[in-house]
């Protein structure tokens, strides 16, 4: 989006969609942790294993809160992105309205 007023309202939707995709697959960030400290538990000793272990919850419970705010960001555009086409439309309604009411011939 640029720094003119108003939103193309394609763009934007487009850019919440991506941000919807980037979030989503944080989700999956955590399944590949799980993988690695999988494999670092049986590469160190009975007494490390359990910190690899914390780490891995602590870790995995913050991508989940980073990929539903990521989530609820994304849908939060997008239903800002529909209020824009809704409000556009009613006030071009509106101005073609008061075009008539005019009643001024325009030459398109």
């Amino acid at each position: 989006m640029s720094g003119e007023a108003g939103v193309n309202p394609i763009e934007a939707m487009s850019e919440a969609e991506q941000a919807e995709a980037l979030a989503e697959a944080m989700v999956f960030l955590g399944r590949d942790l799980e993988l690695i400290t999988a494999e670092l538990r049986s590469a160190v000793s009975e007494y490390v294993s359990p910190a690899v272990g914390d780490y891995e919850d602590e870790t995995i419970l913050h991508l989940g809160q980073v990929a539903q705010n990521g989530i609820d960001l994304a849908q939060n555009v997008q239903g800002a992105d529909l209020a824009i086409v809704d409000t556009d439309h009613e006030n071009a309604e509106k101005y073609q309205e008061g075009l008539d009411a005019l009643d001024i011939q325009i030459n398109f």
